[in-house]
């Protein structure tokens, strides 16, 4: 099927489908921590070699060698056109950009809503004037209509310095699509990110597919010291599968990248029908079965609490 016209489906449909449950059993099952002055404090003088926070979704932040990456800012309550229609956040964000620290560099997967919001990026380009913002190829001119002027488009395979010499940022490829209106379908990249300095090296996959990249990936640029990898929104599979990895396909990502650390991402945010069957059941679920399957306890993947914030040498 079309998946433009799956996705505007998915997006509009507003029935309580993936039954989620009440916000008692929510708590329990997906608590939120909500950044507080111990979280701030950490966020703004790191004592970790590399430390990360899971926003939500594929909402990510990693901090390691002085530097501050978010990845995919989402922030209002549904990640569509509108805020009256389409997917809406059954788990609230653990903090607003107000509680972020300074940011030197946003990166950018793909288009679509649930990765790129204009409010975010007008607020992220307020409060922090000098921020970089890295975007895949044919994003530029969407960025510097919301008057975003460090904006670095790429494509795959092309490398630049981040913030200092000693770091580069590298746009590797992903198997997805893009689109934001009716008109721009394909007309724009997408793309995972890998952000390397001489002690440490961050893997962003991005929404993809699984394909043979992900070793080619590993070979130029790991081992990885964290990665960010999705793990929900990948069903139905007859026409999913394309786009986006399962649970299982992401150990196998995890592993071919050479990632040390990973932590799913793309889960336990927003519903109704896109990924709640991962997040009602995270702790016990045959999906973190599949998760787990595979796992080296030497290289976690892990599934994690949102907000937390976290070094990812002590998991």
């Amino acid at each position: 099927p079309d998946l433009s016209v799956v996705s505007v489906h998915m997006k509009l449909t507003e029935n309580n489908e993936a039954a989620i449950p009440d916000e008692e059993k929510l708590e329990r099952t997906l608590p939120v921590h909500k950044i507080n002055t111990d979280g701030q404090k950490k966020l703004e003088k790191p004592t970790d070699p590399i430390q990360f926070m899971w926003i939500g979704h594929s909402t990510f932040l990693v901090q390691f060698d002085g530097l501050t990456v978010l990845a995919d800012p989402v922030f209002l309550y549904r990640c569509s056109p509108v805020q009256f229609a389409g997917p809406y956040r059954y788990r609230p964000v653990p903090c607003e950009i107000e509680d972020l620290p300074k940011i030197d560099a946003v990166i950018v997967s793909h288009n679509h809503y649930d990765h790129l919001e204009h409010d975010a990026v007008q607020k992220l380009n307020t409060r922090f004037s000098q921020i970089k913002w890295f975007v895949p190829e044919g994003l530029e001119s969407w960025f510097r209509g919301y008057n975003c002027q460090n904006v670095t488009e790429m494509t795959w395979w092309d490398e630049a310095s981040i913030e200092r010499p000693d770091v580069k940022i590298c746009c590797v490829p992903a198997q997805h699509s893009s689109q934001r209106t009716p008109t721009d379908a394909m007309k724009s990249l997408w793309c995972g990110w890998i952000i390397k300095s001489k002690t440490h090296t961050f893997y962003y996959s991005g929404d993809t597919g699984y394909c043979p990249v992900f070793k080619i990936i590993g070979d130029k640029y790991g081992p990885m010291d964290l990665s960010a990898i999705p793990i929900g929104g990948y069903a139905p599979r007859n026409f999913m599968k394309p786009q986006y990895i399962s649970p299982e396909e992401a150990v196998k990502v995890h592993t071919e990248v050479g990632s040390k650390c990973s932590i799913g991402i793309h889960w336990g945010t927003f519903g109704p029908k896109q990924n709640f069957n991962l997040a009602s059941s995270a702790k016990s679920s045959m999906v973190k079965d599949d998760v787990n399957r595979n796992r080296d306890d030497r290289n976690p993947f892990i599934i994690h609490s949102n907000g937390c914030v976290t070094t990812a040498i002590r998991l």
